[in-house]
């Protein structure tokens, strides 16, 4: 599932908002595996949101290995 949220941020134009919470927990993911640059909400937010701002260097190498057609 993280790979298939960071392949769908390579498909639009950054930054980015998100405020789905799982996509938001996929994020945190993300950003620990160092593919993600982004900006994550506190965790007692109210309104949790995200802002997405670029994919790293680590996230584009994994990217290039990501097969995104479906099974």
């Amino acid at each position: 599932m993280p790979l298939h949220l960071l392949h769908q941020i390579s498909k639009v134009t950054l930054p980015i908002t998100i405020t789905d919470p799982q996509e938001i927990s996929t994020l945190r993911k993300l950003r620990s595996v160092h593919q993600l640059a982004v900006l994550l909400p506190s965790p007692c937010a109210k309104k949790p949101f995200a802002r997405v701002l670029a994919i790293t260097r680590e996230g584009r190498e994994a990217l290039s290995r990501f097969d995104a057609s479906p099974r």
